[in-house]
């Protein structure tokens, strides 16, 4: 491993935390509340949020604190450090919202935060599951499917992370 990969799988180490979740969630491991906040992670600020909320919601909370919600579009590579970080240690079952979503009647992913088109997809096992055009539908991840997850962007309550 070269000193550049372990230095940002070590910063990818102080990025992510979990607390308690509430409502509809895809887990709850009823952790606390006391672990979100900023981190700098290789001169990159990132707020982390595992307070539980639907994804418009985490896109404003992020839009408050002049961020945006993650997004993996310019380095493949950064959601491999994130999986391996979440997956090594420990948090193999929490789901994080991400910036891309699939409006109603499209078949267009976009990275919202940028508004970029995208095709090149890291879908997890059974995925992308939401066959319905109907819905809003909005990506998130966790490190136990290795891959990206399509979502109701209302049906589910999950953390997120801004950048």
């Amino acid at each position: 491993m070269s000193g550049k990969t372990a230095a940002v799988l070590c910063g990818i180490f102080a990025l992510f935390v979990f607390i308690q979740a509430h409502g509809q969630t895809k887990v709850d491991h009823g952790k606390s509340a006391e672990s979100r906040g900023y981190v700098n992670v290789n001169g990159t600020v990132y707020y982390i949020d595992t307070f539980t909320v639907h994804r418009d919601e985490a896109k404003v909370e992020c839009e408050a604190r002049n961020m945006s919600l993650i997004s993996f579009h310019q380095t493949p590579e950064k959601f491999d450090y994130t999986v391996s970080w979440l997956f090594t240690y420990g948090y193999e079952w929490d789901w994080m919202w991400t910036g891309a979503l699939k409006e109603v009647n499209s078949s267009v992913w976009i990275w919202e935060p940028t508004g970029e088109e995208f095709s090149y997809f890291r879908w997890g096992p059974d995925q992308p599951s939401v066959n319905d055009d109907s819905i809003r539908t909005c990506m998130d991840f966790n490190s136990r499917s290795a891959g990206w997850d399509d979502d109701d962007c209302e049906q589910y309550l999950l953390g997120f992370i801004c950048e």
